[in-house]
């Protein structure tokens, strides 16, 4: 029989051979699923498979008109955006020419005002505005602003004083140099110019003073400063009033000034001057010095008008030991004290006083009152001398002791009060070595009132029992002081003499954030604005300690009160004021208090603009002397108060300011609404 399984007859494959082929393609299926498995564990790589290109067009379609979208949003807003800015532009625009219209109506109608001080203030807060807008019709207001005022005061003789009381006056700003100071803000020669007018208006006025005076005496015998030479004191006071507004003009000015003599007012002066140039102001006290040193009659008063300067002290001490005057002044910020000055100070102050130590009474009938002065001056300066020039110590109290002799009596003891009085104000904060004596003056306060309970008139008697109170409210104790004035017999000076305290007082308070007790003293000054101005002083302080309940609880309150008042100029004063800070955090309030402002200022006969000031004023009962105290208070001009609330809305600022009857307050108040069309930009770029 045929073996088939070894056979390759008939097509049939041999056993191994099948074997073989199966094993090989069982193999190859492992690895193949190994190779599936790995790739299917490694990150899956992008594909480029290509999409189906009618799927791909409509994806690409899609981002273009998307695209497209966006660009045409954009193109609108900015567009939008474009037409807004244009639109605001022209907004702005329009309401500056309208506010331009209303500034120059302002200006014509001022000229025909019968109030021409008021008339003077238009026209040069008008042209001060118009300047960057309108330089020509600016320049042609100031000039004539300023031949408005120099006429006025050429046919008036205004001597810028109001008279509080017989016995009591305040000043009020010369409108010729509110003319020069308004426009040397634009145009420097031509304020010069303006200056130049000015001085020799002064110069006039002082001719005619002179030629008026029966006495043919170009100055006044003072027993403290002794003969002062008119021009000296005339043209220093020009000077001083030039500081603000022409700095070479009063330099110049107090040159010539202290050349003829040391005046009153040169104490103050000094300093005033130094925080602007220090090196003219050392010139011009040289100037001085030389003066005293050559004029063989200049008194040891005069002296120490020149005291404080070289030392950079805040007062000067004047006294023959029959009277006593100080004067405090302010002193520049890092005022440096100059060795080499000072002692030439004190050289020629050797001069003086030895001068004064040779007078003949039987020759100088004011010889007494000069050994007076020159004692003080000498015990004054002491320490000065111990400091600054030891080796002229020995003979300094040689002349001291001269002196002593000279002045024995009633002008020795004199001298000693003053000197007291002196170390009293020296332990108030001075230290002993600035002012020169020795503290340790006993309780003043009980001397007073030991003096007062021995007077028999009682006018006298209830100011010594003034002078106490002032006194213990000085020394920070306004409980004693507000004790003390229950003593004084007359009941309207004792109500003045308790309001003066309790404004001192809340102000103390109010500085020390104690709100309540500020409120409760203001709650006891009478006068409608000195009350309304402490109630928003305090409500300021509380806005700023983020109180804003506290404060406008008191500015509801205040303007309660001030509603309540007559129609006076404090209540006019008062209101203003309130609305001044509502418009600075609650404009529709302000609002409500300016037109009750409105409402008060239409029945307020004769207001004048020269009356936003805070003046307390206390005169004596006896009518020997009296307190008085003046400050600028911004808050109080209608005008400035308005143009605030213009930049909330303007058409009902300047519809507020239209509906006042007073000609000039009403001019002033449309030029302050009209001009806050321009500040709008700026406050923008300020936020």
């Amino acid at each position: 029989m045929k073996n088939e399984a070894t056979g390759f007859g008939k097509g049939i494959l041999p056993r191994e051979l099948i074997m073989k082929t199966y094993c090989l393609f069982i193999a190859l299926c492992v690895a193949l699923a190994f190779t599936a498995s790995a790739a299917a564990q490694q990150k899956p790589a992008k594909t480029n498979k290509a999409q189906p290109p009618a799927e791909a067009e409509s994806k690409d379609k899609k981002s273009e008109a998307d695209a497209k979208d966006k660009k045409e949003a954009d193109k609108k807003d900015a567009e939008a955006e474009a037409k807004e800015k244009k639109d605001a532009e022209l907004e702005a625009s329009l309401l500056q020419q309208r506010g331009l219209g209303l500034i120059r109506q302002a200006a014509d109608d001022a000229v025909g005002l019968e109030d021409r001080r008021g008339a003077v203030r238009v026209q040069a807060t008008a042209a001060d505005v118009l300047w960057e807008r309108d330089e020509e019709r600016a320049r042609k207001l100031f000039q004539s602003a300023f031949e408005m005022a120099v006429s006025y005061y050429r046919d008036t003789k205004d001597d810028n004083t109001i008279r509080l009381s017989p016995n009591t006056a305040t000043s009020r700003p010369d409108l010729r140099l509110e003319v020069i100071r308004l426009a040397s803000r634009h145009d420097g020669t031509f304020s010069r110019k303006l200056t130049d007018q000015y001085i020799e208006e002064k110069q006039r006025e002082q001719q005619e003073g002179r030629l008026q005076n029966s006495l043919q005496n170009k100055g006044d015998n003072n027993p403290l400063f002794g003969k002062m030479d008119a021009n000296a004191s005339e043209l220093l006071r020009t000077a001083s009033s030039l500081l603000e507004v022409d700095l070479k003009a009063a330099i110049e000015l107090a040159q010539r000034a202290f050349a003829l003599g040391v005046s009153q007012s040169a104490p103050s002066f000094l300093p005033r001057l130094a925080g602007r140039n220090r090196a003219a102001t050392d010139q011009i006290y040289l100037v001085a010095l030389d003066r005293l040193r050559n004029d063989p009659m200049a008194p040891p008063g005069q002296l120490m008008l020149l005291s404080a300067y070289p030392f950079g002290e805040d007062r000067v001490w004047v006294s023959n030991g029959g009277g006593t005057s100080s004067y405090g002044f302010q002193v520049p910020p890092n005022f440096t004290v100059d060795e080499a000055l000072a002692q030439r100070f004190l050289a020629v102050a050797a001069i003086v006083i030895s001068r004064a130590a040779e007078l003949d009474p039987a020759q100088v009938p004011e010889a007494v009152a000069q050994f007076g002065a020159a004692l003080f001056a000498a015990r004054m300066l002491e320490p000065k001398v111990a400091k600054f020039q030891p080796a002229l110590l020995g003979d300094w109290r040689a002349l001291e002791a001269r002196l002593s002799n000279l002045a024995a009596g009633k002008s020795l003891d004199g001298v000693d009060r003053s000197l007291q009085e002196v170390a009293r104000e020296n332990q108030r904060g001075a230290s002993p070595e600035s002012v020169g004596v020795l503290p340790g003056s006993g309780d003043r306060i009980k001397e007073l009132l030991d003096r007062a309970q021995q007077t028999v008139d009682l006018a006298q008697r209830d100011d010594l029992y003034q002078q106490a109170a002032f006194e213990a409210d000085r020394n920070g104790d306004p409980k004693r002081a507000i004790g003390i004035t229950d003593q004084i017999s007359d009941t309207e000076y004792r109500r003045k003499v308790r309001s003066w305290i309790s404004f001192n007082a809340a102000t103390r308070a109010m500085n020390e954030k104690r709100f309540d007790d500020a409120r409760r003293f203001a709650l006891d000054v009478d006068a409608t604005d000195e009350r309304a101005y402490l109630f928003f002083q305090i409500a300021g302080a509380a806005l700023k300690e983020k109180d804003r309940a506290r404060a406008v609880e008191l500015l509801d309150e205040a303007t309660q009160r001030a509603n309540a008042a007559d129609n006076t100029p404090e209540k006019l004063r008062a209101l203003v004021g309130i609305a001044n800070l509502f418009a600075s955090f609650d404009p529709p309030r302000g609002f409500e208090v300016a037109a009750d402002a409105v409402r008060a200022a239409n029945k307020i006969p004769n207001y004048s603009l020269d009356q936003p000031q805070l003046v307390r004023s206390l005169a004596q009962r006896s009518g020997h002397g009296s307190h008085v105290s003046n400050s600028n208070v911004e808050g109080f001009d209608l005008g400035k108060t308005l143009q605030l609330l213009a930049r909330a809305d303007f058409d009902r600022a300047l519809l507020l300011a239209q509906s006042l009857e007073s000609k000039p307050l009403k001019l002033s108040a449309v030029i302050a609404v009209a001009s806050s069309v321009f500040e709008k930009k700026q406050m923008a770029q300020a936020q």
